[in-house]
């Protein structure tokens, strides 16, 4: 199916944009018990290719910056294998996912690794940020391991992604008259100056990042399933969110191994879902359909656990029902090349008064975020596929530069598992960390 001229899809990219070029991919990792045939596994996701359209796109970047996602001519998704010889050697891999850029204008934007033994592998998804989210990654594992189970199924149709623009948006974000004007000056200065930036630029930028992003520390870990259900019914009994309990606890531990004078840590990234919030929900569809809001989450070791819990539940409350969860739609106000040089400008590949004063203007020239938590919740999907069992999920989990800690939070089959990123130049022991705030949680909750 190589070429993948049976499916005709095209689509303009929109607030999307944003992101075409920076170096964020998005990765999700199930482990699997049974034995998983790695030729099943790439012909599992070239049938897949047929139920979500956008495992099968390329980027066409015009002549004005703009792009459009198509679908011709796109090669099957890679499937990487190697021999599974340790328990931690997923990670290494899921790093090196994250160093590795896509061929945005050749496709496909997700690839896949297949950490192998007889009875036992990981299985990393790792996807452009501009085509999907945590979710969908987590959909497309349920997927891929329910076609393993009985490739002979016939194909579920397919799920068409609706876009996110002012048409599919209730509320799109606003501008004045006088920022637009504004907008309209820079956008003409900056286009007179001509500069666009290929994909080979962006695997120069890409090298650029991670060469000074290094020293990378991921660690995951699960709950059992005794404690996520004490956790559940004691957040219930609180009248507060697992959310907003998973929240105290590791500010709590931030407050506590790294104090909260630094600007940063007392600022929080918190990723919503906007999936049911279109004018045409998203439902199970493969596509972006996350945003997040900056928070001021505070921490007062004078307050109990519960008390802090109930304050960040009650903060997290009101900016959600405050915000605008499209204000990326905005950026369409700004020109799409510069946009794409703000990280060219930060990472020395540019030089520009313009593109520095949006760098900074967008918090991205610094740390901005002690924390960045992306929960998916309650994950609804079997962890029994034929032969195979779902052990474990660890993520959704990027890397950003903008934040100092970020952690996905996922519960499959009755169990919280975490996954956490940071770098050891920013952040000294990451260890500590997530002990602490477990040690908060169990604490809490009353289990051993």
């Amino acid at each position: 199916m190589a070429g993948n001229d049976y499916l005709d899809f095209q689509r303009k990219i929109a607030g999307e944009r944003i992101m075409l070029m920076l170096p964020f991919n998005v990765v999700l990792v199930g482990r699997v018990r049974g034995t998983v045939d790695p030729s099943d596994v790439k012909a599992a996701l070239e049938q897949l290719r047929l139920r979500h359209p956008l495992l099968a796109v390329r980027v066409k970047i015009e002549e004005d910056g703009s792009g459009e996602l198509l679908s011709q001519d796109v090669p099957s998704i890679p499937v990487h294998v190697e021999p599974r010889n340790s328990e931690e050697q997923w990670l290494t891999r899921v790093e090196e996912e994250f160093r590795t850029s896509f061929p945005i204008e050749t496709g496909p934007l997700l690839r896949c690794t297949l950490i192998h033994s007889e009875n036992l592998c990981e299985i990393i998804l790792c996807g452009h940020h501009i085509i999907c989210d945590g979710m969908s990654l987590g959909y497309l594992l349920r997927d891929l391991l329910s076609s393993l189970a009985d490739p002979k199924k016939d194909s579920a149709p397919p799920v068409f992604p609706p876009p996110i623009d002012r048409s599919t948006v209730e509320r799109p974000p606003g501008s004045n008259a006088i920022q637009r004007f504004i907008m309209r000056v820079i956008n003409k200065k900056w286009v007179a100056k001509g500069i666009r930036f290929s994909e080979a630029d962006m695997r120069r930028m890409h090298t650029e990042f991670w060469q000074r992003n290094t020293g990378m520390q991921l660690l995951a870990w699960n709950m059992t399933a005794e404690d996520t259900a004490r956790l559940v019914e004691r957040s219930r009994s609180e009248k507060v969110t697992v959310n907003a309990a998973l929240w105290a606890a590791f500010l709590a531990a931030q407050y506590k191994i790294q104090g909260d004078r630094e600007r940063h840590r007392q600022r929080s990234a918190l990723a919503v879902n906007t999936r049911d919030k279109l004018t045409t929900p998203a439902g199970e569809a493969f596509g972006f359909y996350a945003s997040s809001l900056t928070v001021k989450l505070p921490y007062n070791p004078r307050d109990g656990f519960w008390e802090n819990a109930r304050i960040v539940h009650s903060i997290i409350n009101k900016e959600l029902a405050a915000a605008n969860l499209f204000r990326m739609l905005s950026s369409e106000e700004i020109h799409p090349t510069l946009l794409d040089s703000l990280y060219f400008q930060k990472y020395g590949l540019l030089e520009g008064t313009i593109q520095g004063k949006f760098l900074r203007k967008m918090g991205w020239h610094q740390i901005t975020y002690g924390y960045a938590l992306t929960n998916v919740g309650q994950f609804d999907i079997p962890t029994r596929y034929g032969t195979l069992e779902l052990d474990s999920v660890y993520g959704p989990l990027f890397y950003s530069d903008v934040e100092e800690k970020m952690v996905g939070v996922i519960t499959v089959g009755g169990r919280l598992s975490f996954f956490h990123a940071s770098r050891r130049a920013v952040v000294d022991d990451a260890t500590r960390l997530q002990e602490t705030a477990m040690k908060h949680l169990e604490k809490a909750i009353g289990s051993a």
